[in-house]
Formats: structure tokens, sequence, C-alpha cells
């Protein structure tokens, strides 16, 4: 498994080979963002259903797209279980859906480091940034160390062939002079320095932005980043234009807005890249959505069952623990179920759209390389877990909905109260015991299991 740091063009390379080989298809661009960069878009699959997959709506989220590149070259048709899903879903692949902020960071990341650079040299920066970075987690100094590693890199990284991004992030930098040295390879924002992920109305830092408030981020390792104007991360808008949805977060909208209205929008898969965990419904709708009670409450147990489907194929190690057994198990991406206000981008499609998953990657947190830092553990677990646990959830997912029909209906008989810890202590039982029955149903225990050379051999073998 190829485990270098590839940068915007070799991705564009990467994405090229992949379409050459026939298997998938490359389709219209879901927009050109302002600075002439495509989002594009590709297809496999002949299914009635279709499934959206993206990555890197935070530029700086490299290790999303990397994902989402490795899971395209794993579709193989001959597959037995990759022939099931083709023939079921129709599967979109967004690999970068901000190439603007994707193209800003790496160009960053290629000045400190270049492609020939050994492999065991590039893990070590990587470390020293991860380690950098955990430290100002709980050191608020002004300066900090991992913005430090890339304090001599400004927007002259970018190649001059891009040539309008590379000016646009010169002048956000000339007019907002209190933006940290060292915050390029973090771009998490498009060439605008507005954050696609934060670019929602809801979001309830707009009155403040315009009230001319200034708004610092709360995590220690950014409390130095005022985000009530343009620049690497978490800014929803440019108050000087007033609000605007931007180009990336209305492109992926669009997408889907259509599928969802010709009823074949069957599930999104939304990764972002450190926490090792999942978000899933539930979060609290705004009233102009007019969600009703009962279809948001169908809607997260729903969505739980496929989060709990998912999260049974991830670990963040594999390692032994002290009495020999294997450690997967204890290492499962957790779920998170705690109820919030909808005030993102992705918040407001899990209560708009049939399925929505918020996947985290990462265990190791520190974007853009920290995740590089192990490369045979962090970044090997993520990598291998994530693509069994999306080929899993793709496979079993429609059984599962339908088996959530009946879930629903046995935990609605059961309430009559608002004990919201108490039904997920029921659903996760119920959970256990579907996910028994699927298993048992599908007959496919060791085709997505621990033993590598028998799903191997199982998978190829013709039908």
């Amino acid at each position: 498994m190829e485990k270098n740091i590839i940068d915007y063009e070799q991705t564009k390379e990467k994405l090229q080979d992949i379409v050459k080989k026939g298997t998938i298809n490359k389709e219209k661009n879901l927009a050109i963002t302002k600075y002439g960069l495509p989002i594009e878009h590709f297809t496999v699959g002949k299914g009635e259903k279709d499934v959206v997959i993206t990555g890197a709506t935070h530029g700086s989220e490299i290790i999303t797209t990397d994902f989402v590149i490795k899971l395209m070259e794993d579709i193989n048709p001959k597959n037995n279980v990759w022939s099931d899903i083709l023939k079921e879903f129709k599967i979109h692949f967004i690999p970068i859906l901000n190439p603007e902020g994707y193209l800003i960071s790496t160009s960053a990341i290629r000045q400190l480091i270049p492609r020939q650079m050994e492999q065991e040299e590039v893990q070590k920066i990587c470390k020293q940034y991860y380690l950098a970075y955990r430290e100002d987690d709980v050191n608020p100094k002004t300066v900090k160390r991992f913005q430090k590693m890339f304090e001599n890199i400004d927007y002259t990284c970018i190649p001059e062939k891009y040539h309008d991004l590379r000016e646009s992030v010169k002048n956000i930098f000339e007019k907002y002079p209190d933006l940290p040295k060292g915050c390029l390879q973090m771009w998490s924002s498009n060439g605008n320095g507005v954050d696609i992920q934060a670019n929602s109305k809801y979001n309830p830092q707009i009155d403040k932005i315009m009230a001319n408030k200034k708004i610092y981020m709360k995590s220690k390792r950014f409390d130095n980043i005022d985000i009530s104007h343009p620049g690497p991360i978490n800014c929803p808008f440019d108050r000087e234009q007033g609000f605007k949805t931007e180009i990336e977060t209305k492109a992926i909208t669009e997408l889907l807005e259509e599928l969802n209205e010709k009823d074949k929008l069957f599930l999104y898969l939304n990764y972002h890249s450190t926490g090792g965990m999942i978000y899933q419904r539930p979060s609290i709708p705004p009233e102009e959505l007019h969600i009703s009670d009962e279809e948001q409450e169908k809607n997260e147990k729903i969505n739980y069952m496929l989060s709990q489907a998912y999260a049974s194929r991830t670990y963040k190690n594999k390692s032994k623990d002290e009495f020999g057994m294997d450690n997967r198990n204890k290492t499962r991406y957790l779920v998170q179920t705690g109820q919030m206000a909808a005030t993102c981008t992705n918040d407001i499609f899990r209560i708009k759209y049939p399925q929505d998953l918020l996947i985290e990657l990462s265990a190791m947190g520190g974007n853009p390389i920290a995740p590089y830092g192990d490369l045979e553990g962090n970044y090997t677990n993520t990598i291998k877990s994530n693509l069994d646990a999306t080929k899993f959830t793709l496979h079993i997912g429609s059984l599962l909905k339908r088996m959530c029909e009946e879930f629903y209906n046995k935990v609605h008989k059961l309430e009559g109260h608002n004990d919201y810890e108490l039904m997920m202590w029921f659903e996760q039982r119920i959970f256990d015991e579907f996910y028994n029955k699927i298993m048992n149903f599908l007959g496919i225990k060791d085709e997505f299991g621990e033993n590598e050379e028998k799903k191997k051999r199982k998978c190829d073998q013709p039908r």
C-alpha cells in the first residue's frame, strides 16, 4: 500500500490512471471553482440506488482524498462483494470537494516534504508535527509549535500556473495581517478563505460576524486564529460581501438534492480527517426545515444502525493486548450519539437526506500530515479498516435499512418518555440482535473478516 503524501498534481494523475482502467467513469465536473479548478465527479455501478462519497471538504484533510482514491482503486467487478454492490448501487465519488483548499495545503506541504523524500524521513517529520500539535492542544502559547514548522512558507508555494488562486491567498494575508505564519498547510477553506463546512446559513457565528465581533477558535491549538474574517479555517463567509453560498457548498448540495428528489439517494458518506469516530444523527433541526418529530426519530434510528454497522469493521489498533488477544474490537470508532443543534452544512444534510454518515478517519489528530506520523500503526489501520467498513456497509445496507423498519416499530412501542440515553441503550441491544441475523443470513462472516488470505481466495473465485 502506497503511503507517501501526494500533492494536487499527483492526485489528478492518479485519478486519470484510475479512469483509464475502465471500471470507473469520469462524469461532468460538479462545478468549476472561483479560481478555475474542477470539482471532479466519478461514478461506478448500474444500480437504481445512489451512494455519494466525498473527500476533502476541508482542503487540509488530505488523508480523506487519499482514502477515497484507494477506495476507487479497490473496486473490482470480479470480486463477489463488489459485484453485488455495483448491481445494487451507482456510486458517486467526489475525491476533492474543495480543490482550492487542497491545492493550497498540499503546496505548503511540498515545501517541507518534497516528492523524492524517503518514506522514513516523511514519517519522522509527520510524527514531529503530531507531537507539536498535541502539545499545542494543552499549552496555550502564542506561538504554536505546529505552525512554527511551516512559518517560512508563504503564498509563493502555490505554483504560478494557479496565478489567480495564488493572488487571492496573497491578498488575504495582506488584508488580515493577524493571520499567523505557518497556517497555509492547515488551509481548510477554499481560495476565498471560506470554510465549506461552516458555510451554512444556520451557523450561529453569522450574527456575531455581522456585528463586527472578533471570534477566536476555542481550541488552544487554534486560539490565535480569528474566524470572523477569511482565513485558513472555520470562517463561514466574507463579512464585506455578505453571506453567500460558496460554489463548493452549492455543488454538493445540488447533487444530493437532485438524487433525493428522484428518490434515488440511499447513502452519503462524508469523509473527514481526524478523530476516529462517526457522526450520525441526531442533529436538532432548525424550525424552518419543518421536519416532523416522527420523521426525525425514524431517520435517527436508521442512521444509528448504519453507523454501528460501519463502526463494527473499523479499528484504530489491531495489536495484541496483554493477554495476547486481538485488540481491534476495543478500538472501534466511536459513534457519536449526543444531541446537538444543526449548524454546519453536514448537520443539515443529515437531517434532510435519507442516510448520512460523517466519518472522521484517523485516530492521530493534526491536519494535514499527522495521520502519516505512524504508517504501520495509524495510517495502515485507518485505510484498511475503513475500506472494509465501507464495503461492508454498502453490502448489507439495504437489508439493514429494511430491518430498521422493524427496529423502529419495536422501539417506538417502548417509548412514551424522553429518556434519550435509555433509548440509545435499547437501540444498541436491538442492533446487536439484527447484526447477528444479518451476518448469519448473508453468510459473510469470513468475507470481511481477519483472515486476509481466505478472503482473497473466496473473493477471487468465479461466480
